[in-house]
C-alpha cells in the first residue's frame, strides 16, 4: 500500500466528513441542500469508518472494503453537488489505497 495513496484517501475522507457535517447543520436549521439528515448520517458513519481504517493502516482487503456512499450520491443527488463530488472522490481513493 502506498503511503501517498492512503494519505490522499485520508485527506479526502476528512474533507468529505467536514462537508457532511456542514450539510447536517444546514438540515438541522431547515436549510438542507441535498439528501436527508438520515442518509447523510449513514454516509457520515461510513466515512468515519473509512478514516479510522486509513489512519490505522489496517485496511481490509480491497474486495471487503466499505462501499455504497458513492452509489447513493451518483443515483440520487444533483450532478452539480460539490459535496457529492468530494464524497465520490474520497470513496474512490479509499478503494484504491
Amino acid at each position: 500500500m502506498s503511503e501517498t495513496t492512503a494519505q490522499k484517501a485520508l485527506n479526502a475522507t476528512t474533507q468529505a466528513l467536514s462537508g457532511v457535517d456542514e450539510e447536517l447543520e444546514r438540515h438541522a436549521a431547515g436549510q438542507g441542500r441535498v439528501s436527508s439528515a438520515k442518509q447523510l448520517a449513514s454516509i457520515r458513519e461510513q466515512l468515519t469508518q473509512m478514516a479510522q481504517q486509513l489512519s490505522s493502516s489496517q485496511l481490509p482487503p480491497k474486495a471487503q472494503r466499505l462501499r455504497g456512499a458513492g452509489h447513493v450520491v451518483a443515483d440520487s443527488w444533483p450532478y452539480d453537488s460539490s459535496l457529492g463530488v468530494v464524497i465520490l472522490e474520497a470513496e474512490q481513493l479509499y478503494l484504491k489505497a
